[in-house]
C-alpha cells in the first residue's frame, strides 16, 4: 500500500519514544485526531504537505532519511546561526562531528568484542553512522553559506 512504511514508521516513533503527543502532532498539522489517526494506520495516506507540516512539527531526522532514502541525497540538520557568530557555530559543528564520529567508533568496538556483529548492533551502528553524516553534511552546508555570505 501506498505509504504504509511512513506511516508505520511516523507510527512507531510517536508509540515508542513517546517523545511527541500524537493529539500535539495532528493539531500542528492542522488535522483532526481521528484523521491523523487515520493516516497513522494506512486508512488514508499522507499529502506532501502533511509530510511538509509533520516533519516541522516531529522534527525526527529519520523521517527525512526514510524519504531521501536510495536517493543519492542525505538530510542535513540545519546550523541556526545569528550574525557574527559564524565562527561558534562553525566550532560547535566542528565538535558534534568529532563527537558522532566517537559514537560510530564505540558502537563498532562493542559489537566486536565478541568478534562479530548481530543485528541490532548493526542497526545501532547505521544509527551512528546516520548521525555523523547528516552532522558533516551540516557543516558542509554551513560553510557554504558562510563562505557565500562573505564573498557578497
Amino acid at each position: 500500500m501506498r505509504g504504509s512504511d511512513f506511516a508505520s514508521l511516523v507510527h512507531r516513533i510517536l508509540t515508542t519514544e513517546q517523545t511527541y503527543s500524537a493529539k500535539d502532532v495532528a493539531a500542528r498539522i492542522g488535522l483532526e485526531y481521528d484523521a491523523f489517526y487515520a493516516r497513522l494506520r494506512n486508512r488514508t495516506v499522507f499529502s506532501a504537505d502533511e509530510i511538509k507540516l509533520l516533519i516541522q512539527a516531529m522534527p525526527d531526522a529519520r523521517l527525512a532519511a526514510y524519504l531521501l532514502d536510495k536517493t543519492p541525497f542525505v538530510a542535513a540538520d540545519r546550523i541556526e546561526t545569528s550574525v557574527g557568530f559564524e565562527e561558534e557555530h562553525l566550532y560547535r559543528a566542528t565538535n558534534r562531528i568529532v563527537l558522532e564520529a566517537t559514537e560510530v567508533l564505540r558502537a563498532m568496538h562493542q559489537a566486536l568484542t565478541d568478534h562479530r556483529i548481530d543485528h541490532q548492533e548493526a542497526i545501532q551502528i547505521r544509527a551512528e553512522i546516520e548521525q555523523a553524516e547528516r552532522a558533516l553534511v551540516s557543516l558542509r552546508v554551513h560553510i557554504g553559506k558562510v563562505t557565500n555570505e562573505r564573498s557578497m
